[in-house]
């Protein structure tokens, strides 16, 4: 049944086709699918699961599709969701096909539930990705709309996953000291704030260098109980031990591992490296979470991503071309895979011909508006600041590419997200159970 409802619902996403756009490899683009079957999804399904009374739209986005979770309706007691950031579908497709350790721990963790893929949301990077999962709702209305925004209240480009400006060295509470506000800057409810209001308890196991950071305080609003983790190896312990503390009692588990996303960066996605972390982590998750003691069969676990990986051996960069770096009045927003360009006034068609005529065969130019409209970042109200974010002409890149301002340097990532093609898209979703 799971293998029949993944490819079903594969195909439901692949031809979901949200808007037009005007490049020969159009049929490469996946788009999110928010309506049901996406990582926005994720939050409002927790809640629906904990509290059979919450209302459908208790947050922007609506529940996962039915057939994922109605039959546990009144079954679920505890929720404990394992988030393997850039832990992608077609990778994880593929390090099984080839690795009988990794599909054997895939198979042991699924059981009786479902492997299906899922959408990431546009653009499929950590920065805009994670606060959607917590926010339960799409870009356009969390306003984080990529990995380096020009926030215009700040007059600057700012890092949306250190919360500073992007040129130069800052404190780390820099932005802080000029006005900005974590606990409104996303002006939505979260799951924790969800939850608490409901009653519900929740726990957060989470590296402790990640704690406080500029995007933890701002996606984790509302948990109550955290616990730190210094590495690997702990962090099961850690594990282990809050499902031993919390079993047979109604509450929200989640854990947050970035090791997948990062080796990916350093050494690509299908390597020796990624394999063995992947593998790892399936191994571990199936001995703690099915060991003795951790389930009461009132447990959903859940098994999900925020983005996938895709390698990127081809880069385009601006500054070699002079038309396209004129027309900038700042530096390149997004990230490599989906930028961002605000640019100086009666530039915009030019760059539009530029791209079109010298690099159509990898680069898709978007209207930041139209793309709204039609609901590339969701159809929910937007952040007041979304279109200003937006900028004003956007590059999404073919696979196999990256835009940047400058050359790469020899130590850059070697594989990337935040575009979207399959390999970044589609991620897993495991349920199952325990």
């Amino acid at each position: 049944m799971s293998q029949a409802l993944a490819h079903q619902l594969e195909q439901t996403i692949l031809a979901h086709r949200i808007m037009p756009v005007d490049v020969a490899w159009d049929g490469e683009i996946v788009y999110p699918y928010y309506d049901g079957l996406s990582i926005c999804n994720l939050a409002p399904t927790v809640v629906g699961l904990l509290d059979t009374r919450a209302p459908a739209n208790v947050l922007a986005c609506p529940p996962l599709d039915r057939r994922l979770w109605a039959h546990l309706q009144g079954q679920v007691k505890r929720v404990v969701l394992f988030l393997s950031d850039g832990l992608g579908w077609r990778l994880l497709q593929e390090i099984a096909a080839e690795d009988a350790a990794t599909a054997q721990a895939l198979a042991d963790l699924t059981g009786d539930g479902t492997l299906t893929p899922i959408t990431s949301i546009a653009p499929s990077t950590t920065a805009a990705a994670l606060p959607s999962i917590w926010a339960g709702a799409p870009p356009a209305a969390t306003g984080m709309l990529g990995t380096r925004l020009f926030l215009r209240e700040f007059s600057t480009l700012v890092s949306m996953l250190h919360y500073v400006p992007t040129n130069g060295r800052h404190r780390p509470d820099a932005l802080e000291d000029w006005g900005l506000n974590m606990e409104t800057f996303m002006p939505l409810t979260t799951l924790g704030e969800a939850l608490r209001h409901r009653r519900i308890p929740s726990h957060l196991l989470l590296q402790k260098d990640l704690l406080g950071s500029g995007l933890s305080r701002i996606m984790h609003r509302g948990i109550q109980h955290t616990t730190r983790h210094f590495g690997y190896t702990d962090m099961w312990i850690g594990l282990r031990d809050l499902l031993h503390q919390t079993r047979g009692k109604r509450c929200f588990v989640t854990v947050y591992w970035g090791a997948v996303d990062g080796v990916s960066h350093l050494y690509g996605t299908v390597t020796e490296q990624s394999i063995t972390e992947i593998r790892r982590q399936l191994c571990d998750l199936r001995d703690v979470v099915l060991g003795a003691e951790s389930g009461d069969r009132r447990t959903l676990f859940m098994l999900a991503a925020d983005h996938g990986h895709t390698p990127v051996p081809d880069h385009v960069n601006v500054s070699d071309h002079p038309p396209l770096a004129e027309a900038l009045r700042c530096g390149l927003g997004g990230e490599g895979r989906f930028a961002h360009m605000y640019l100086r006034h009666d530039y915009r068609q030019p760059a539009i011909e530029y791209v079109r005529n010298h690099f159509a065969d990898r680069l898709a130019c978007l209207n930041p508006s139209d793309a709204l409209r039609a609901g590339l970042y969701g159809t929910q109200p937007p952040h007041p600041e979304t279109g200003a974010r937006l900028g004003d002409l956007t590059l999404v890149a073919r696979a196999g590419w990256h835009v940047g301002a400058r050359a790469p340097s020899s130590w850059g990532s070697v594989s990337r997200h935040g575009g979207l093609s399959a390999r970044e898209m589609l991620v897993p979703l495991l349920m199952r159970v325990v």
